[in-house]
């Protein structure tokens, strides 16, 4: 196996700080793997020791506004819960009557009309506040909302607030997000690409390129709540299956599909149970592509062979995209513990540009 196969499967597994359902994996240095691969060479840090989970934060809203005037500057909202004006201001009263006795004291929350408030001082004049969920982790959040203070900050010093006002969400989001990753799994042609496709409301590919795991299409540009979802397809074909078991350790939520052929559901079979083997806390979504196959198996039948709920789908057909983003939101909102709202998909899911700048001063 080629040192490029090796490399692409280490570079999805490894993360700076790699979570996934059970268990946050955090970088040490004791060893250093060096990999040449097209003429350079690649140093690369083993994962070595596993951690207990840290819980990824629901932070529904964030506020930037005028310490003297309490006057909002800008703020982004990432769910449906709504922050009244009033338990903002209740808020500041309570922070200045703290600020009195806690002596320096950093990092303290206030509970507010069932949310929890968190604050940090950008400049003398303008403060930033995340808004949480009430259980949220006190340090997790604070050492978000100190690092995205401290950027804030550092831009106030070159730029000037009408720039931060107009680019606040493209500035604050990569402090709020948290990345969910959902891995695409299956034998190649069953359909992965073409439903990654079918998500961002593309056409179907017209020809059928199997994808290599050098050429891994990815998308990271889906968003709920504060998390951005990031989509693997990753290659089916028997030679790579030895790399998955690192694959399957790196994701959050998996989507097994298969193309409801009684061969295909077979082999199917085979890695549901290798995913349950090699990644047994990562809920597994099984899908039953080509239903409109006049060989395609009921997916009644089909969920009796694998053991597992399985959800019909024809990836080519766009009158199926509803039904695939509901469940990838209900399937990422149950794995973080996020109610879903009787709302649709598409009110609850956010797309943006892969490609969107920060826009510059003239």
């Amino acid at each position: 196996m080629s040192s490029n196969l090796i490399l692409s499967a280490i570079l999805f597994s490894i993360d700076r700080k790699l979570v996934n359902t059970s268990s946050e994996f955090i970088l040490k240095v004791r060893e250093t793997f060096v990999i040449k691969t097209k003429g350079k060479s690649i140093n690369l840090v083993g994962v070595l020791e596993q951690q207990e989970q840290r819980p990824q934060e629901m932070i529904h809203s964030t506020v930037l506004l005028r310490t003297k005037s309490s006057r909002t500057i800008a703020s982004t909202q990432y769910w449906t819960v709504q922050v009244p004006r009033s338990d903002i201001n209740e808020f500041l009263k309570a922070r200045l009557e703290l600020l009195k006795v806690a002596k320096g004291q950093k990092g303290i929350s206030l509970n507010i009309g069932g949310n929890k408030y968190f604050a940090q001082t950008v400049t003398p004049d303008i403060l930033l506040i995340f808004i949480t969920d009430i259980d949220e982790n006190d340090r997790n959040v604070t050492e978000k909302i100190d690092a995205a203070a401290k950027a804030l900050g550092e831009i106030l010093e070159q730029k000037k607030i009408p720039f931060v006002k107009k680019n606040y969400e493209k500035l604050i989001n990569p402090f709020v997000h948290s990345k969910l990753k959902v891995a695409l799994v299956g034998e190649g042609g069953v359909g992965k690409t073409t439903t990654l496709h079918l998500l961002m409301g593309k056409r179907p590919p017209t020809q059928y390129i199997p994808t290599i795991a050098l050429a891994m299409e990815v998308i990271e540009n889906i968003h709920f709540a504060n998390y951005s979802l990031v989509l693997w397809d990753f290659a089916g074909q028997e030679r790579f299956r030895k790399l998955w078991k690192l694959y399957f350790q790196g994701a959050d939520i998996v989507f097994l599909l298969t193309d409801s052929t009684l061969r295909n559901i077979l082999i199917s079979k085979d890695m549901f149970q290798m995913i349950r083997r090699d990644a047994p806390h990562v809920p597994i979504i099984v899908i039953a592509n080509k239903q409109d196959k006049p060989n395609a198996l009921d997916p009644s039948i089909i969920e009796r062979i694998i053991g597992a709920e399985t959800h019909p789908l024809v990836a080519i057909d766009l009158s199926y995209r509803n039904d695939i983003l509901k469940l990838l939101l209900d399937t990422a909102a149950k794995h973080v513990n996020i109610p879903v709202p009787d709302l649709p998909a598409d009110d609850l899911l956010r797309f943006t540009d892969e490609d969107e700048d920060v826009e510059q001063e003239a």
